[in-house]
């Protein structure tokens, strides 16, 4: 399976003390949360806690176990397979998925306005549009993303990065704000990392 390139690091997140999310969610396009070479929607679960941020693919195939690992201890993130016994070293650009509520443009880091609210997962969301973001969503430059109005989770995106103006999307079906396994974001210890590709 080729897995995409991921380019930037260091975005800022605006999650509150202590909280942490559970999100099913279907991403569109290829970006920072898609496989390169599929055109098709992807099922994916994300968990973000104070440890960092785990994305389980589900392919409609159901063979693949590959998730994205990024720990907020360290400055690069993780393609993890561990029935393909490998971890792929990447620069995460995925995210952010917390945002100031009151001040959303804040993390985006570019031009915004209101957008129209929607009701997604059974949250009520802001809505916020922005332009030549230097940290919009999954890479994204330009478009259009929808916040939970109390915590500041990313509940939802449409946007386009680059010159050719690639489209992504994300949009949460359910969200669960409730205790985490740690061992949830652990990195694996026993798994092959290609050479010249270490810490």
């Amino acid at each position: 399976m080729a897995l995409l390139a991921v380019s930037a690091a260091g975005v800022a997140q605006a999650q509150p003390q202590g909280m942490q999310a559970r999100i099913e969610a279907t991403v569109e396009g290829y970006g920072n949360l898609a496989p390169r070479g599929t055109d098709k929607p992807i099922r994916l679960t994300l968990r973000t806690a104070a440890e960092g941020m785990r994305a389980d693919f589900h392919f409609d195939t159901g063979s693949s176990d590959v998730y994205l690992l990024k720990r907020n201890d360290e400055p690069r993130a993780w393609w993890i397979s561990v029935q393909g016994r490998y971890m792929i070293p990447a620069n995460d650009a995925s995210g952010p998925y917390w945002y100031d509520v009151q001040r959303p443009c804040d993390n985006v880091q570019g031009r915004c306005t209101p957008a129209q609210g929607q009701f997604i997962a059974g949250r009520l969301a802001k809505g916020v549009n922005y332009d030549h973001a230097r940290h919009g969503p999954d890479g994204t430059t330009r478009g259009t993303l929808w916040i939970d109005s109390e915590t500041g989770l990313l509940l939802a995106y449409r946007g386009t990065h680059g010159s050719r103006q690639d489209s992504r999307s994300f949009r949460a079906s359910r969200v669960d704000y409730e205790p985490l396994d740690a061992a949830a974001f652990a990195k694996p210890t026993t798994l092959h990392v290609p050479k010249g590709m270490t810490d």
